[in-house]
């Protein structure tokens, strides 16, 4: 929407009408409440990010219809003369492709996207959820919790699942009035739920949003989910992504708003256009308004359907083609853009550059910045850095005052020598540095033990100012610079640290993130990242676990399967299975592969027939040749009834019936109906999702009342069912 009032504009309008109500929000605007910007991921790796999502309101005619011109008025070149205000006339209705009976009666708003990655082995490393939108406080308080909701499922049916918002934002317009109203940002992290189903559609709804005419700021709503993900077909690249949540608006002056973009890794070569992407979600964005800008290195960012003067206009976008794998497929999402850019050539990133900037500028519309991610191809990393953490009571979860070991491991993959080796571990506000803790494990070139806290007379210090631990490794190393790794060198280092006690007493999540940096025998800097976190998920492992999975198979088993993308002295590996989450027990073990930096998968087949609880949980146990150990996060497994357990309704029936089951994973399948002579009389093929599925055989209104037998077919047998259709 226009958010920038001026006397320029105002002539424009030419609507004495409009002055007054323009004055009248200017006035009562307050508690902006913002966000800056933070890297909420960084790492170096074979993969890249993708953006989906939709809106979930439309403009609408006055029988209620959808005015579908408007919501394609920027299908050309992303201008348009609508929006969803049209200072108060424009009319928002709610998207609701799931209907309102079934799974679809809970949800006021719903609509779709599809999830598409390469071709591929694809391993979710991070995935969030952001939706935004206006909302009245008379329609929804957004300071209750219950409107700080959403739901959120992998395919077009069955049952949702509902998330709380992790964080929320929301400016606040018009304070203490009856016209009181918000402009939000949330989100919250679906990290499981999407390593659990893969690329396919997701379907998003419920989200709270005022409809109606919204005055000139006009009501909107939207959701967008950001997936990190790594595949070994691709090239290596540094991926960032960051969040905040910022007004892009500073009344009659034209606003630049800057964020510096760190730890890049650019190549010494010239880089192709496709080399490095950008991607940005926004707020408020209008086709009909222009005066809006993104740069890159100050460097204008623009494609055929993103103007120079218009880049937020509501499209979602994939580098100058509109995005169409979405349900309803609008171009205008009337108050939200999701857009991807190719900036490989022709914005400033010059070779072996180790930042970038971005900017949003404007002079006129008013918008808000949600979501930025950063991809640029990079020289084969030389570098890997994992990290781990356990705590004193080894169950997980860190309690106040518990003492936490942090165990860092780095390793030189490349083919040259990694030089200048420095670790830097900033601690989070949540722990104090146990004093003295700091030690070596091994390393070349360097003598293992305690090393002292001070500066100046070793290899390593904390740093009290800064609350910082730093360590400087490999051949050569001295108290002042890093030294060199060769080819295959690995150092390990741990220190200690102690859980603060929160006011409240309760523990947050501490995640903790270092970095380690070299520099190449060019001088070219190279740089990992590793995070290890602690309640509520426990602590990650000294090997790398890229997946760690638990399935129900046909024969009263359960498949517990992971995969390690690196191993350094890893001995085995036990399986724990617990009834209550609390209580495990070994039930299997595995000897672990000692020494890798390739990719190992790893399963074993656990026999519950004697298991009554309906929930399991599993977690895996790794044993060092040391004797250390540590813990994966805890998987919870639903054991089911059988899979030859489902329902048919109505049975007996006359025309039709529906079928409702549960399934392991999507695939097709082919449902089939006999006669009692044994005579095939249906044959349907059909496409299961992971999950409950709803099925409608609808081709047996011409068969003769009887008995039949339903049969499914499965790759672990055949299930059937009795049904009977009536006169």
């Amino acid at each position: 929407m226009k958010k920038i009032y001026t006397v320029s504009l105002l002539k424009k309008l030419k609507y004495a009408f409009f002055i007054t109500t323009v004055l009248f929000l200017s006035i009562f605007t307050s508690k902006g409440q913002s966000r800056n910007f933070g890297i909420v991921f960084s790492e170096n790796l074979k993969g890249g990010t993708t953006l989906l999502g939709n809106t979930l309101m439309y403009s609408s005619n006055a029988d209620g219809s959808v005015y579908t011109v408007a919501m394609n008025g920027n299908s050309v070149n992303g201008n348009s003369f609508y929006d969803n205000g049209n200072f108060g006339l424009t009319n928002m209705q709610y998207i609701d492709i799931d209907g309102s009976s079934g799974d679809g009666a809970g949800t006021r708003n719903s609509s779709s996207a599809d999830l598409i990655l390469p071709a591929g082995t694809n391993t979710i490393k991070m995935a969030r959820l952001y939706w935004g939108g206006r909302a009245l406080k008379s329609d929804f308080d957004m300071l209750d919790p219950l409107n700080q909701r959403i739901n959120i499922r992998k395919g077009v049916s069955g049952p949702y699942q509902q998330y709380a918002a992790h964080q929320l934002n929301q400016p606040v317009i018009n304070t203490g009035l009856s016209t009181e109203f918000s402009l939000y940002q949330a989100y919250v992290d679906v990290t499981n739920l999407v390593q659990q189903n893969g690329s396919g559609t997701y379907t998003v709804g419920d989200g709270t949003f005022s409809k109606g005419t919204g005055g000139d700021y006009g009501n909107y709503g939207a959701w967008s989910i950001v997936v990190v993900y790594e595949n070994s077909n691709l090239n290596f690249n540094s991926v960032r992504v960051y969040d905040g949540y910022q007004q892009i608006f500073n009344g009659n002056s034209v606003f630049t708003n800057t964020i510096l973009l760190t730890g890049l890794n650019v190549p010494s070569g010239a880089l192709a256009n496709t080399d490095a992407q950008v991607g940005v979600i926004a707020w408020e964005g209008d086709a009909r308004f222009k005066e809006d800008s993104f740069k890159i290195n100050g460097n204008p960012v623009s494609n055929s359907i993103n103007q120079l003067d218009n880049v937020f206009n509501g499209t979602i976008s994939n580098n100058g083609v509109h995005v169409t794998t979405k349900n309803p497929n609008y171009t205008d999402q009337m108050g939200m853009d999701i857009d991807q850019f190719y900036v490989g050539t022709g914005y400033g990133i010059l070779p072996n550059a180790s930042n970038a900037t971005i900017q949003f500028v404007t002079s006129q519309d008013q918008y808000f910045t949600g979501v930025v991610t950063f991809v640029i191809k990079m020289k084969d990393p030389i570098i890997k850095l994992s990290k781990s953490v356990t705590d004193a009571n080894n169950n997980q979860t860190a309690q106040p005052g518990e003492i936490l070991t942090y165990r860092l491991k780095g390793k030189n993959i490349g083919a040259g020598n990694a030089n200048v080796t420095a670790l830097t571990d900033p601690l989070p506000s949540t722990v104090t540095y146990v004093n003295n803790s700091l030690m070596v494990n091994y390393g070349p070139g360097v003598i293992a033990g305690i090393k002292t806290d001070a500066a100046g007379d070793d290899i390593a210090e904390y740093d009290a100012g800064t609350n910082t631990v730093r360590f400087r490794m490999g051949n050569n190393a001295t108290a002042i610079a890093g030294g060199y790794l060769e080819p295959a060198d690995s150092f390990e280092v741990e220190f200690k640290v102690t859980v603060n006690t929160p006011s409240n007493g309760i523990i947050p999540q501490i995640v903790n993130a270092a970095r380690l940096t070299v520099k190449s025998d060019a001088l070219v800097d190279f740089v990992d990242d590793a995070t290890a976190v602690i309640n509520p998920d426990g602590g990650s492992l000294p090997v790398t676990l890229t997946s760690f999975s638990a399935s129900l198979l046909a024969d009263k088993k359960v498949k517990v399967a992971w995969s390690t993308s690196m191993e350094y002295n890893s001995k085995s590996f036990d399986i724990e299975r617990s009834s209550d989450g609390v209580k495990f027990k070994t039930v299997a073990s595995k000897s672990a592969s000692g020494n890798s930096t390739s990719k190992i998968n790893y399963f074993i087949n656990d026999d519950i027939a004697d298991v009554t609880s309906p929930i399991v949980y599993y977690r895996l146990k790794q044993i060092d040749v040391d004797g250390k150990i540590a813990f994966s996060k805890i998987v919870p497994l639903k054991l089911k009834k059988g899979l030859g357990n489902f329902t048919v309704s109505p049975n007996p029936f006359i025309n039709n019936i529906n079928i409702n089951i549960e399934w392991d994973k999507n695939e097709t399948t082919v449902v089939k109906v006999y006669n009692v002579t044994g005579a095939e009389v249906v044959s349907k093929t059909v496409m299961m999702i992971k999950g409950y599925n709803f099925i409608a055989i609808d081709e047996l209104m011409q068969v003769p009342s009887g008995s039949y037998i339903l049969q499914f077919n499965t790759p672990n047998g055949k299930l059937f069912k009795q049904i009977v259709k009536q006169k």
